[in-house]
């Protein structure tokens, strides 16, 4: 008996840590708490804690009765059933059958999950397969980027593309929020682009025809925010913006670092107003008036650097943003490193100061250097 119980020991605390231990279980009520609350009534504030903490669990069960499928509920009632007789009867039987009644309950949320997580690792795989497969050589230039996802599927994006007039170019994107949501609409955004940007080199039309095609399919409080750079081999560069955060340069001449910042409203935020007559496209006059193109020219051992909000709202333990500012110190730092080094430096610094923390966004980002 006393090996037993060693062994059954040994499995349940197999690989397990106290850190582990407390670290898991806080991360799953938390995840718990936010998933039942969404079907929760609200609480009305009672000053006797007692009384409102009984409440909020009452309301979490109920909850989680309502999650179940009407079969598992069932069986879940017949087990507080048995529960209640072996409590007031003393009867071992019905506690036994209790227990086989929770454990074959809890053995089929397990295998649901489990699928579920199986599936979501091949859409993974799927979702990074569409992302350049090897970094483009372009002649002038050193390319680099980086991406990594909060859940096992995100909203973040990047490309590369030639477009008609032979220019090369780069964008980054990322859809609100994150999950499956996000991703299907990060692979709706990126087929509808690949294939406006077949027919068009100029940079504002085409996110004014993919907010033509993306409004309207976007469920409410979605959008997609968009950076986009087109590369010329002469050094010239034009950038245009859809509700991103602003791009980073450092100019080797002067020095410094600085933000790029051209207007733009996210797209799938403003309507379509107007027909274009050109292309009998509905296109939005709001949208397209907001968006701003610049161009500029960089000069050898400048440094572009784009990225999604993941990077720079990265967070630590006490809950402390990255922040812009850093990642401009890092590029003002380090510039003259070449790109594939820096790009590691960058993520080695976004671990280092996350000391652990999970992901809270996903991550993304892109380096481009004049060579």
């Amino acid at each position: 008996m006393t090996r037993f119980f060693h062994n059954l020991r040994e499995i349940l605390i197999r690989d397990l840590t106290w850190n582990d231990l407390n670290k898991s279980l806080s991360e799953d009520m938390r995840g718990m708490y936010e998933f039942y609350a969404k079907n929760m009534k609200s609480i009305e504030e009672n000053p006797n804690r007692i009384k409102r903490s009984v409440k909020l669990l009452w309301l979490l069960f109920i909850a989680f009765l309502l999650k179940l499928t009407p079969p598992r509920r069932l069986m879940y009632a017949i087990a507080l059933v048995f529960i209640f007789i072996a409590a007031s009867q003393e009867k071992i039987t019905s506690a036994v059958y209790s227990f086989i009644i929770v454990s074959i309950l809890l053995a089929m949320e397990l295998a649901e999950k489990l699928v579920t997580k199986d599936e979501l690792s091949v859409a993974r795989d799927i979702q990074l397969s569409l992302q350049p497969i090897s970094i483009a050589t372009l002649p002038g230039y050193e390319l680099a980027a980086h991406s990594e996802v909060a859940k096992e599927v995100g909203g973040d994006y990047y490309d590369i593309l030639t477009l008609p007039d032979g220019s090369t170019l780069i964008v980054i994107g990322d859809v609100s929020g994150k999950g499956i949501s996000s991703a299907l609409y990060v692979v709706k955004m990126q087929t509808a682009l690949q294939l406006f940007a077949t027919e068009t080199s100029d940079l504002r039309e085409l996110l004014i025809r993919l907010n033509s095609h993306m409004y309207g399919q976007l469920k409410r409080n979605y959008f997609l925010s968009l950076f986009l750079v087109k590369l010329h081999s002469d050094g010239k560069i034009e950038l245009c913006r859809a509700g991103h955060p602003p791009a980073l340069l450092y100019s080797t001449l002067e020095k410094s670092v600085s933000w790029l910042r051209p207007n733009g409203f996210a797209v799938g935020l403003a309507a379509s107003s107007n027909g274009d007559a050109s292309t009998d496209r509905k296109i939005s006059t709001d949208f397209g008036c907001s968006l701003e193109t610049k161009a500029l020219q960089m000069q050898q051992g400048d440094v572009l650097f784009l990225f999604t909000d993941g990077v720079s709202e990265s967070v630590n333990a006490d809950g402390k943003e990255y922040g812009q500012e850093k990642i401009a110190g890092l590029i003002k730092t380090f510039n003259s490193e070449t790109v594939e080094k820096l790009r590691e430096r960058i993520n080695n610094e976004l671990i280092y100061f996350r000391a652990g923390t999970d992901l809270r966004d996903d991550t993304t980002f892109v380096l481009l250097k004049r060579s």
